[in-house]
C-alpha cells in the first residue's frame, strides 16, 4: 500500500541519477511527491531553491545552493559516511537551520563486514601470494594459519563493527571491540576498550579491523603509537575512512616489521595514485573503496528512504539521524 491515501505534495530532488525504475517505484509508493531532478551544480543551481526533500550520494549535494532554499528540511544520504557533509563549511547552518539529515547506515554493515572477513582469510590462507605464484607457474606450498583461535580488534562497534563481530566469532575467533560507550556490552564481542585504551585493546591482536568513521575524534586516530603496540605477526585492515589513519605511520610500520601486513579499501586521497608506494607493498592488499558494492543497492537504499518517508509525513523520528556534532 502507499504510504499515505492523499499525500500532500512534497518537491524532492534527485541529485545522482539512481535510475529511473527506483524514481518510479518510490512516486509509487508516495505519488504525493514532485520530482526534481538535478544530477550537476548547474541544475541545483536553477532548481534548488524549490526542494524541501533531497536525496543523493554526499560529494554530489551542492550544500551551498541547497541552503539557499527556504522550504530545506530534510537531506537523505545514499551512503552511510557523512563526513563531506558534517565537516563542511555549511554544516552549522544546515543545523542551525534545522535541516534533518539522515543516512544510509545499516545498509551494507553485512557486505563491509564480509569484505574485512576476506582480508582476514585471505592473509591466513595466503590467496595473495599463491595468486603470484600461479602467474610464475610456480607450485610452492607456503606456511599457512586459520582464523579459529586468532583474536580480532574491531575499531568501532556501530552497524558494520557488530557485524563484523557476529561473523569473526562463527569462525571462531575471540572478539575485541574499541568504542565510546563501554558500560554495555555487545553480543559475539569478549572485550570492550574506550578509545584512550586503544594500544593496549591492539596489544594481543592477529587482526585489528578499523570500522570508523570520520569525525573529529577518529581523524589521525590510528598512528605510530597504534601499529607500535600492535604485535610484529598482526594485520591492520581499513574499511571504514583512510582519514582516521596516519599513512605514513602505516608505511614505516609495515617497512619495520612492526605489523606483518596491512588490507586496505580507503585512502586518504582516492582514487589511489599511481605513485602511492601501497602499491609496491608485497604485504598489502588493496582494494578501490569498494568494501560496500554489492548488485542492488539502490533497492536496499530505496526501502530505507521509504521507511523515512513514511516517518517523515507522520512526524516520528527519523531512522539513522545524523548529530551534526558527532559526525554520524
Amino acid at each position: 500500500m502507499p504510504i499515505c491515501a492523499d499525500c500532500r505534495e512534497i518537491k524532492f530532488m534527485l541529485t545522482h541519477d539512481w535510475g529511473d525504475k527506483y524514481t518510479a517505484s518510490l512516486c509509487a509508493e508516495d505519488p504525493g511527491l514532485e520530482i526534481i531532478e538535478a544530477f550537476d551544480r548547474e541544475a541545483q543551481q536553477e532548481k534548488a531553491a524549490e526542494a524541501e526533500v533531497v536525496l543523493g550520494f554526499p560529494d554530489g549535494l551542492e550544500l551551498d545552493l541547497l541552503l539557499e532554499s527556504e522550504n530545506l528540511t530534510w537531506i537523505q544520504t545514499l551512503t552511510a559516511g557523512v563526513d563531506r557533509i558534517v565537516r563542511s563549511p555549511h554544516a552549522e547552518e544546515l543545523s542551525k537551520k534545522g535541516v534533518i539529515l539522515t543516512n544510509m547506515s545499516g545498509l551494507h554493515r553485512d557486505i563491509i563486514a564480509e569484505h574485512a572477513m576476506a582480508f582476514i582469510l585471505n592473509f591466513n590462507r595466503r590467496f595473495h601470494h599463491y595468486r603470484d605464484q600461479q602467474k610464475k607457474q610456480e607450485w610452492n606450498r607456503l606456511e599457512m594459519g586459520y582464523a579459529a583461535g586468532n583474536m580480532i580488534t574491531i575499531l568501532g562497534l556501530g552497524s558494520i563493527g557488530r557485524e563484523l563481530a557476529a561473523r569473526a566469532r562463527a569462525f571462531g575467533m575471540e572478539v575485541t571491540g574499541v568504542k565510546r560507550n563501554t558500560s554495555t556490552g555487545l553480543k559475539y564481542v569478549d572485550n570492550i576498550y574506550p578509545p584512550a585504551e586503544i594500544e593496549e585493546a591492539v596489544a594481543s591482536s592477529d587482526y585489528v579491523v578499523s570500522a570508523l568513521p570520520l569525525t573529529s575524534a577518529t581523524e589521525n586516530m590510528i598512528d605510530g603509537r597504534v601499529f607500535a603496540a600492535m604485535p610484529d605477526e598482526s594485520y591492520f585492515i581499513n574499511v571504514g575512512r583512510g582519514d582516521v589513519v596516519v599513512e605514513e605511520d602505516l608505511l614505516k610500520a609495515l617497512d619495520d616489521g612492526e605489523i606483518a601486513g596491512a588490507g586496505l579499501d580507503v585512502f586518504r586521497e582516492e582514487p589511489l595514485p599511481e605513485d602511492s608506494p601501497f602499491y609496491e607493498r608485497e604485504n598489502v592488499i588493496v582494494t578501490p573503496h569498494v568494501a560496500g558494492s554489492f548488485p542492488d543497492y539502490y533497492k536496499r537504499a530505496l526501502d530505507i528512504l521509504l521507511e523515512n518517508l513514511r516517518r517523515y509525513r507522520s512526524g516520528e523520528e527519523m531512522m539513522n539521524r545524523v548529530n551534526y556534532e558527532e559526525g554520524y
